[in-house]
């Protein structure tokens, strides 16, 4: 009986607080090359379980382990790779600009 306690103690403690932040980013992401970048600059991240990107609704889907890092830090880490995020509020929809990526026939936006 005790031994149950114990294990049940050590899993409790070992226990990961994954959560979910959903951004948005400016400027805007507008190709799979945005896409890309957004994901491969994330992606090693401290705590980072999984990016999701959708250009069609100008979301960034975050899991993360709350144990190795937070909402603030990773909204800053946008900065590194030229972007700036903001998290969304619950419901909140985002109306994608209309943009044609400069040297996208070269695989580059360019912006």
């Amino acid at each position: 009986m005790m031994m149950m306690v114990l294990l049940l103690s050590v899993t409790i403690v070992n226990a990961k607080d994954i959560r979910t932040l959903v951004v948005t980013t400016t400027p805007q992401m507008h190709c799979q090359n945005c896409e890309n970048r957004v994901k491969n600059n994330l992606k090693d991240a401290k705590g980072i379980k999984s990016v999701e990107t959708s250009v069609e609704n100008q979301t960034v889907t975050i899991q993360y382990d709350a144990k190795k890092t937070n909402e603030e830090t990773l909204i800053k880490a946008f900065e590194g790779f030229g972007f700036n995020a903001r998290k969304l509020a619950d419901g909140e929809k985002i109306t994608k600009e209309e943009h044609k990526c400069k040297g996208e026939s070269e695989g580059g936006c360019g912006e």
